[in-house]
């Protein structure tokens, strides 16, 4: 059955907050901003609030009433307008689909960092096919692997406007020593020291030996954004992803900082996994 969104999704709220914060630090009403920028206040309020969806050609008109189109912010919001409702391959995952959740991929797909931590599964984003089709195979939420794998896929190669993305993964040992079949275990394994050596990402591990706390029980991504200081968490759990409650960069930098080995020695302890399950 159609899930019924009628909120607007985040892309719309993204850019008429970002919108509402350029009219404010201008310190104009809506009418004054109306009046300068030649529209009605109704059409603004729209617009701020993520109810109206504006073309990019309207919003870059906007900025220039603002006198604003130099600004470096200013180019994000042409291009979120662009796609106020997310990237084209997620409509044919929609069915079924929670709001929440489809706001969460719809923030990952725009974020220009993603710092991804993994306690008993691989983090999704790293994930190689083998691995996830299994872990749709086994998921009551995810009953075809092929499904599955067809929006994991897109959600890892997904660039919008052909933007570099740096993916920065940490992953418990827990996660990499499960008892898997080597035909899903040793292409992970072979996965992540590709995604360590790729300029654009990097691949550390906890070890076991590591100290324990609360905080790092849990999986999570912490997402960065292009020409803004905002961040969006989001968390991992049996019942999708879906967003914190905090900003959790303090926790990653906690988990980064004091539990997990540097890139360097990561690919050596994977090195050494991997030639266990290979061994003749």
């Amino acid at each position: 059955m159609p899930t019924d969104y009628r909120a607007p999704n985040i892309n719309a709220r993204r850019l008429g907050l970002y919108l509402r914060r350029t009219r404010e630090l201008l310190q104009l009403s809506y009418d004054e901003a109306a009046a300068r920028a030649g529209c009605h206040s109704d059409w603004l309020v729209r617009v701020e609030t993520g109810f109206l969806e504006p073309s990019p050609g309207e919003v870059e008109l906007l900025l220039e009433r603002y006198e604003v189109r130099g600004a470096e912010v200013a180019d994000l919001m042409i291009d979120l307008a662009s796609r106020p409702r997310g990237p084209g391959w997620l409509a044919a995952h929609l069915d079924g689909m929670k709001a929440e959740e489809r706001d969460a991929l719809i923030s990952e797909s725009e974020a220009s960092v993603i710092r991804t931590y993994g306690v008993q599964q691989i983090p999704e984003l790293a994930q190689s096919e083998p691995y996830a089709r299994f872990i749709a195979s086994v998921s009551f939420r995810e009953p075809d692997p092929d499904v599955h794998w067809d929006m994991l896929r897109n959600r890892q190669t997904y660039r919008p406007g052909g933007r570099r993305r740096f993916l920065d993964v940490i992953v418990d040992e827990m996660a990499l020593t499960l008892r898997l079949a080597d035909d899903v275990m040793v292409p992970q394994l072979r996965h992540l020291l590709a995604l360590g050596a790729d300029p654009d990402a990097s691949v550390r591990v906890v070890p076991s030996a590591a100290p324990f706390y609360e905080d790092r029980a849990h999986s999570f991504d912490v997402l960065e954004f292009p020409g803004v200081s905002d961040r969006i968490s989001l968390c991992h759990s049996m019942l999708g992803i879906g967003f914190s409650y905090a900003d959790l960069t303090d926790t990653w930098t906690h988990i980064e900082q004091g539990s997990a080995l540097c890139p360097e020695e990561s690919r050596e302890f994977i090195k050494g996994l991997l030639a266990a399950r290979t061994v003749n």
